[in-house]
């Protein structure tokens, strides 16, 4: 796991030694403007006074093969507490499908007590179906039906302990609810990628459960949470599962998310993001629907192009490059987005490692400054990957 770690920093350092910072040139940077302002000059609306909280709500409305027509609503609030230099965000979703899946979530990142303490939460309940393609990354592997339900309360809190970097403690709980393997069901559990796992790792079929406590210590010198043009992020959480906590199975789990942010020119209109994602199984057993997969980071954010859980494994790595550019240059309203991403994971039981497969996306978006004080953005993305992925959102992808 040591080399994984090094691989993951090595990425993540790299741009930073393509790209020099250049802080000390004469050029004045050009103000930002946001679809307030526009609205104001088409006389649409009226000045308002500039305010350190930003509310938005968005319906959400797509479709899938999975779960048929979805239809729901966001919402995104941010804010900067009095005394605070950054900025907290909550954000929730609910949606429902015409094939009956439900979708309710709230996730927070907040910054308490002059920004000494940070909670990070991620709380969800789910009533689901997913596709799963088995572990490992193997292509041309057939697609099997999983329904599910899922209860998860995750909470951190991290107190800080040096300039821009904190360390704490978490709880996680994972509850799985009422599974329906179809293939099982269809009478071929002998070909199950679901249910193979669990005879294998003495898993209970219809009801497994997860509870654990964590080390987290996180890293974060961006000039902005929302949208960052600069700066570093890093969070590495390790996380203890206990029976004696109500798990079925010990095991214990590291992930580490980082994060690297470099403007090219001034006026922090062209910015160079990379995203490097990784969750290992480092020793123990996990239910198969804990098992890291792409997009099941707290923000179902990974993997743009390819259908949630695709690919799968006792480790994951994940890595997401992204150049962001202006459209309106001299106001900033209006920007684009190209991006690529490329995933790999693990399986013991395929003997399969690392890197053996890789797996990639592509894809380009919009970006519609909503507010200029926080720099939250409206996100249009479209994403070739296993499939054709449109995405809808408020703050930026990573």
């Amino acid at each position: 796991m040591i080399k994984h770690l090094v691989f993951t920093i090595v990425i993540c350092l790299l741009p930073f030694y393509i790209f020099c910072q250049t802080d000390n040139l004469e050029k004045t940077r050009p103000t930002d403007k946001d679809i307030k302002d526009w609205f104001l000059k088409k006389g649409w609306n009226k000045k308002v006074i500039a305010k350190n909280k930003f509310l938005f709500a968005i319906p959400i409305i797509g479709s899938n093969p999975s779960n048929g027509f979805i239809y729901g609503a966001g919402l995104t609030y941010i804010y900067k507490k009095k005394y605070s230099e950054r900025f907290s965000v909550f954000s929730s979703n609910a949606t429902y499908s015409t094939k009956e899946s439900l979708n309710l979530n709230a996730r927070s990142n907040i910054f308490w007590m002059k920004d000494k303490l940070v909670l990070n939460g991620d709380w969800q309940y789910f009533i689901f179906t997913e596709s799963t393609y088995g572990l490992g990354g193997l292509p041309n592997l057939e697609e099997q039906s999983l329904e599910y339900s899922h209860i998860r309360f995750h909470e951190t809190a991290s107190w800080k302990v040096f300039p821009d970097l904190f360390a704490g403690i978490g709880f996680h709980y994972d509850r799985y609810q009422n599974i329906q393997d179809e293939t099982t069901i269809n009478g071929n559990a002998n070909t199950s990628y679901y249910s193979l796992y669990n005879l294998k790792h003495g898993f209970n079929q219809k009801d497994n459960t997860t509870v654990g406590l964590s080390l987290n210590f996180l890293f974060d010198n961006r000039d902005n949470t929302v949208n960052s043009y600069k700066g570093y992020y890093a969070n590495i959480n390790y996380r203890i599962n206990k029976t004696g906590l109500g798990s079925n199975a010990n095991s214990n789990l590291l992930l580490t998310d980082l994060r690297t942010f470099h403007s090219l020119d001034v006026a922090k209109r062209h910015v160079i993001a990379l995203w490097l994602y990784g969750n290992f199984v480092l020793s123990g057993d996990v239910p198969y629907l804990l098992l890291p997969a792409l997009g099941y980071d707290q923000r179902q954010r990974s993997g743009r192009g390819y259908a949630f859980g695709y690919l799968r494994g006792q480790n994951l790595l994940y890595v997401e490059p992204e150049y962001r550019f202006p459209i309106s240059a001299n106001t900033n309203i209006l920007g684009g987005v190209v991006f690529a991403n490329f995933t790999s994971t693990s399986s013991y039981e395929n003997n399969i490692k690392l890197f053996n497969y890789i797996w990639g996306a592509y894809g380009t978006g919009i970006r519609v400054m909503l507010d200029k004080h926080s720099r939250a953005r409206l996100d249009l993305d479209v994403a070739i990957g296993n499939k054709v992925g449109f995405y809808l959102g408020i703050k930026e992808t990573f």
